[in-house]
């Protein structure tokens, strides 16, 4: 007679393998590291197979860990699909729901709106937010869903457009009196650039005409990896930077800071980004009904 499979083991073995980490597994399972451990080696030995191979630096899984991985992946797919049927004929939206968002995202008011409104609507979801710059791997870190600034290339998730983002140049009144307002992305070289360190282009800044985009190099006089500090020293007149819209809508509304160059400018777009399933978590489509335009639906 075979063995039976213990789920305690495999919900441990499953949770190691997604986040690559014993700790992390601990963390998520409200367990020990020397529980989860005993649980891999327990398994290891009824299926008399390694399955995680550890050195000091790096987990990794075997040929044969690999292959259940796979298989824990449908197994708690198919779990997670009986739960959210029967939350959805109760329509109680519950459990927790991470979500990872890049740190600029943190002034997005809209999108923190929506949040708030999701939290009072179903006070049972617990909602992890975690603030990354990096998509990374969304099932392997347990990411329930993602927004992401620009089009995805990776077809193995599913998006949602939400909506366009205009990108600004900016600069006070004050510093354009003194340096000149510039008429042309490439007039930059002249000006004390204030600059994103995250900016995919390098040490240039990108731009649109006649349908093409080009790049023009730049030489920063502040760099950062915060855009709202560049947005607040453009505001203060030490220079140009570069911003998304809703990052600098209310300074440029009240006038501390001036559009430039928009003929040059160009959108980008925001999703949101979750992982394949036959059926998208109910909690996860809450999220997607809470913050998608309704003529989108």
């Amino acid at each position: 007679m075979k063995p039976s499979f213990n789920l305690n083991l495999l919900t441990s073995f499953y949770a190691v393998a997604r986040h690559g980490s014993f700790n992390a597994a601990a963390d998520e399972l409200c367990l020990t590291h020397s529980v989860i451990s005993k649980h891999i080696k327990q398994l290891e030995s009824s299926l008399h197979s390694q399955l995680i191979t550890r050195t000091t630096r790096a987990l990794d899984l075997t040929e044969e860990g690999k292959f259940l991985y796979q298989k824990c992946q449908s197994i708690f797919n198919e779990v997670a699909q009986v739960k959210d049927y029967i939350d959805e004929k109760q329509r109680v939206v519950s459990g927790r729901l991470v979500i990872k968002m890049p740190s600029i995202l943190k002034h997005d008011n809209g999108i923190a709106q929506s949040l708030q409104l999701l939290h009072v609507n179903h006070p049972e979801l617990l909602l992890d937010i975690v603030f990354d710059d990096n998509l990374g791997d969304l099932v392997k870190e347990g990411v329930d869903i993602a927004f992401r600034i620009g089009k995805l290339e990776d077809s193995s998730y599913l998006c949602r457009k939400i909506r366009d983002i205009d990108t600004y140049v900016v600069a006070s009144p004050e510093y354009l009196n003194t340096a000149g307002i510039p008429t042309h992305p490439n007039e930059l070289t002249t000006h004390k650039c204030l600059h994103y360190s995250h900016c995919l282009t390098g040490l240039n800044w990108s731009f649109k005409q006649d349908g093409k985009h080009f790049n023009v190099p730049i030489t920063p006089a502040f760099a950062s990896m915060s855009e709202s500090m560049l947005a607040q020293y453009a505001c203060n007149g030490f220079g140009v930077t570069t911003s998304l819209d809703f990052v600098v809508a209310k300074e440029i509304a009240s006038g501390q800071l001036v559009s430039i160059l928009k003929p040059f400018t160009w959108k980008t777009e925001l999703y949101l980004v979750f992982p394949y399933a036959a059926v998208v978590p109910l909690k996860t489509r809450t999220l997607i009904d809470m913050i998608l335009p309704k003529s989108t639906n």
